[in-house]
């Protein structure tokens, strides 16, 4: 029986493609690709049935029943895989010891709208040009979890589909709709009376003492600048106490904070969990 020689060479025109979508924003858009990296996302967008285009795998999948399991499921949906050397997968890895596989997704398809789910009211997230993509994929990963149904990105806001803002994220922005923003948002936010809220680090309303049950868009500011002076006039403020020694928290921190405490006033007050409205 002839063994599978694993393909050795960078220069190789898949190989090439996946570099190229890892590194330019420019080329991931206009491809509708991404990449993700590991087993444990792979397995999340092969189970949520997101279109794959290509899998690049190392000898660590076939080790194990688990990954053995995976591959013999995306060959039965004719997933094109490739099998490669570590040498590839690691010139190739964002992490420092690789993780046995790699995959092109296919985007989803671009949100229109709100998409929101019926019979609850909105909770709705904001990213306002967050620039780090560590910070976007940990607001996206936390909000998610806690409920949220929307996330709205602002014009200026490090891509959503960057390599490291999907590893922070840990596959939640495949999870929820994710809408790029015109400059109109706050107009229509208002139009369908979603209370628009922003935090302060002083001045505002304690977080505690805001009503969570009605319809919302949290608003969670570039790191370096917060939210600009007309936007802040616009929205109700918030303001998380912290001790007086204490600057400021992380975006992705504060964001947090405040959407796991209003899925616990939801849940107090009997709002159900609505799962996101996908886009397919």
């Amino acid at each position: 029986m002839s063994v599978i020689q694993p393909l050795d060479s960078l220069d190789n025109k898949a190989v090439r493609v996946v570099r190229r979508l890892l590194t330019n924003r420019n080329f991931r858009e206009r491809q509708q690709q991404a990449v993700i990296e590991g087993f444990h996302m792979l397995k999340d967008v092969v189970d949520v049935g997101m279109p794959i285009h290509l899998v690049l795998y190392g000898k660590r999948m076939t080790q194990n029943e688990s990954g053995r399991s995976l591959l013999a499921r995306l060959q039965m949906s004719r997933v094109r895989l490739i099998y490669v050397t570590d040498k590839v997968l690691d010139a190739l890895s964002a992490v420092e010891t690789h993780q046995g596989v790699l995959a092109v997704v296919n985007l989803p398809k671009p949100v229109s709208g709100w998409p929101l789910p019926e019979g609850v009211p909105p909770f709705i997230v904001i990213a306002y040009q967050i620039q780090d993509p560590g910070n976007l994929g940990t607001l996206i990963r936390s909000v998610q979890a806690a409920g949220a149904h929307v996330v709205g990105v602002t014009k200026g806001t490090v891509d959503v589909y960057n390599p490291k803002t999907i590893r922070a994220a840990a596959g939640s922005v495949f999870k929820l709709p994710i809408v790029s923003l015109s400059d109109d948002w706050v107009e229509e936010l208002a139009e369908k009376h979603v209370t628009v809220v922003s935090t302060v680090v002083a001045g505002g309303q304690k977080y505690t003492q805001f009503d969570w049950c009605q319809p919302f868009a949290m608003v969670m500011g570039n790191e370096g600048n917060g939210l600009p002076q007309e936007l802040v006039t616009k929205a109700q403020t918030l303001t998380i106490p912290m001790v007086p020694t204490a600057e400021s928290l992380n975006v992705a921190v504060a964001g947090s904070i405040l959407a796991f405490h209003a899925m616990r006033v939801r849940e107090e007050h009997h709002i159900p969990l609505a799962p996101p409205v996908m886009i397919q």
